[in-house]
């Protein structure tokens, strides 16, 4: 990979990543408002991937429903649009719920753990003894926020370590497997397909149709963040970037998101947070960090 592309990439990935952690924390806002968490949801994905959809269109008209002439990219897609998005945004969305946006973005760091399982599996090889370091951390940094170090009790909500862990599992299939669908068809087309495909499988989960009844200007600004810079935009950089740095160094680019949603929830929200939980964020950070920067795990990007 050329300096120029890794620089380009990186910087893609990591606004991708920023803009995801704003959102959570102003997904988490709209929550406290009233606004139901599943609704919020499927109204985001469907019109953010239709806006991502308009875009493409007007820059190619043709090469729009070029996805749909290949089998093969049929099935990619249709796995990402139902798993990768369909699954992995309402999951998170439950964990920011039941908790907050920096410990559920924190929980679903966990992602890259998963992409590892996939390359070592991949390319049939033994783990590296630092990265079963990495994972020991990962698996501690987890233990900490779930429990403060108290191993009687949970300090987390089930649900939110629950749907989190989830989430992060759906969050690895949309670190590997768009990538081939980018590089053939774009991403505006490939996260716009997979945004409102995935939105048009969970609306009748969702009901779409009950439209939240009161409105007030910060909830309409609210909405149009988290449906264009924190979703749109989001999505079609991160897994842009992703495509150029590969997988496992997109996983720990990604961890630039739970410590923006970190600091901004603390600056805006009031939100505080419980020593444990600040250690193990870090642990699980200190953890992708090492498993990326290894020599066998970051051979996946090179």
């Amino acid at each position: 990979m050329k300096n120029k592309n890794a620089v380009y990439g990186t910087l893609v990935t990591l606004a991708g990543a920023a803009l995801w952690g704003l959102n959570a924390v102003v997904s988490k806002f709209l929550m406290g408002r009233g606004i139901d968490t599943m609704w919020m949801v499927n109204f985001r994905m469907i019109t953010a991937g239709a806006g991502l959809l308009l875009f493409a269109f007007m820059k190619n008209k043709r090469g729009l429903f070029n996805v749909w002439k290949d089998r093969a990219s049929v099935i990619r897609l249709l796995v990402i649009a139902v798993f990768a998005f369909g699954l992995c945004q309402p999951t998170y969305y439950i964990a920011i719920d039941y908790s907050n946006a920096g410990i559920a973005s924190a929980i679903q760091q966990t992602a890259p753990v998963f992409v590892l399982i996939y390359v070592i599996v991949k390319e049939k090889r033994r783990p590296s003894a630092t990265e079963l370091s990495a994972l020991v951390l990962v698996i501690a940094g987890s233990f900490l926020i779930a429990t403060h170090g108290d191993t009687h009790a949970l300090a987390v909500h089930p649900a939110a370590l629950a749907a989190g862990l989830f989430s992060a599992l759906m969050c690895a299939l949309y670190i590997t497997v768009p990538a081939p669908l980018i590089k053939r068809y774009g991403t505006f087309e490939t996260v716009g397909w997979g945004l409102f495909i995935g939105g048009c499988f969970l609306a009748p989960f969702c009901r779409l149709w009950a439209f939240p009844a009161q409105w007030d200007a910060s909830m309409v600004l609210g909405m149009a963040f988290i449906i264009l810079p924190g979703a749109a935009f989001a999505f079609a950089l991160f897994l842009y970037g992703t495509s150029i740095v590969g997988p496992v160094r997109g996983g720990i680019y990604n961890l630039f998101e739970p410590v923006t949603a970190l600091a901004v929830s603390a600056l805006w929200l009031g939100q505080g947070y419980h020593a444990a939980e600040l250690i193990g964020t870090a642990a699980i950070l200190t953890g992708i960090a090492i498993m990326t920067v290894s020599k066998k795990g970051g051979s996946p990007g090179s």
